[in-house]
């Protein structure tokens, strides 16, 4: 995809960014098609499915629910069934907690030392291996963010990787709305849920910034810098969003690969690599975080959407160690495949109780 000339974010526009409405838009899984796109996302394991009731060997109930991370309206407005077990729930298990626990803290947070390269540091992330293109896109986010087009010369992988987790479509509501994992976070503390981070909210910026991760430290960047295409358009984020709603996460992580092999050439080579961690290796860690709690039960484990799915997705990792894990269908979600082929959406569909908690003998 080659990039127009564009000035720091004049592409994320609002009007990219509210999308007149939300549906699946062929068009945007070239160049594979979308026939070839769901193909492949019903490969992949478990790829149906937000909400899942977690069952732990001595019978305790959790459950298991797929962010998005974003502010946009319709991905705030969780399911009733999902609001009402997060005021239940006893514990909230989150990716990270990113309320700041001391003073000193903050103030660290306010300072961002960790963020900048020594002062010798003159590494070039092109001579790196990062594609010049893909470069040139981070550097016009920073700018866009106000730390200038030469933010890759002063900041360290891990901190230019901080600046690119941030959507550009949230800077217009920053400090306005929150993205649903702080509102998920907002609800469990109103309800007096125990917040557990299921990670250090510095980790995968120490794995950024470690001297023995240079190379996936390069191939992050790569991937996050392809999100930032200037020819991104409306339809790419309302199908986005329209397969998250529906409960499609396997097309979701096969249109991933489509979409970052196209940007970077590299036939998915990069984005496997980087899932290996930013997925996979977190999942098992996730697990070993929330064992005690899922084993007591009363937990609701709440994290992106991509960690459910696959061989080494959360669900697929439960099960592995004795956890009866079901799915809850909810409102607007596709039941099946074949469903999913017609657009057929869960609210036509006689589905019986969504929540097996509520069905009757």
């Amino acid at each position: 995809m080659a990039a127009r000339t564009v000035a720091a974010q004049d592409w994320a526009t609002r009007a990219v960014c509210d999308m007149p409405e939300i549906g699946v838009f062929d068009r945007v899984f070239a160049p594979a098609t979308r026939a070839e796109v769901e193909a492949a996302g019903a490969e992949i394991a478990n790829p149906l499915g937000r909400f899942w009731r977690v069952v732990s060997p001595n019978g305790a109930v959790s459950h298991l629910w797929g962010t998005m991370h974003s502010s946009d309206p319709r991905v705030l407005d969780l399911p009733d069934l999902v609001e009402a077990r997060i005021a239940e729930a006893e514990v909230v298990a989150l990716e990270i907690d990113p309320i700041l626990p001391t003073r000193a803290a903050v103030a660290d947070q306010q300072q961002r030392s960790d963020w900048f390269r020594d002062d010798d540091d003159s590494t070039s992330l092109t001579d790196l291996g990062l594609d010049p293109k893909v470069l040139q896109w981070i550097r016009l986010r920073s700018a866009g963010l106000g730390w200038g087009e030469d933010a890759p010369e002063f900041l360290t992988p891990g901190g230019l990787a901080e600046l690119l987790l941030s959507d550009p479509c949230h800077d217009f509501a920053a400090g306005v709305l929150p993205v649903q994992d702080s509102r998920i976070q907002m609800l469990a503390m109103i309800g007096g849920a125990d917040i557990l981070a299921l990670e250090d909210r510095d980790r995968i910026r120490r794995k950024m910034d470690d001297p023995d991760s240079t190379d996936f430290a390069v191939d992050f960047l790569s991937v996050y810098g392809s999100y930032l295409n200037p020819n991104t358009i409306w339809q790419e984020r309302a199908t986005q969003i329209a397969l998250y709603l529906s409960g499609r996460l396997g097309d979701m992580l096969a249109w991933d690969q489509v979409y970052v092999s196209d940007a970077l050439g590299d036939n998915g080579a990069t984005l496997a690599r980087v899932n290996r961690y930013l997925l996979d290796e977190r999942n098992h860690a996730f697990l070993a975080a929330a064992q005690d709690g899922l084993q007591d039960g009363g937990m609701l484990m709440a994290v992106g959407g991509f960690h459910l799915p696959g061989d080494q997705g959360l669900i697929a990792l439960l099960r592995r160690q004795g956890f009866t894990v079901t799915r809850i269908p909810v409102p607007g979600e596709v039941r099946t495949l074949d469903a999913r082929r017609n657009d057929i959406s869960l609210d036509q569909l006689d589905l019986g109780p969504a929540d097996p908690d509520e069905a009757q003998p």
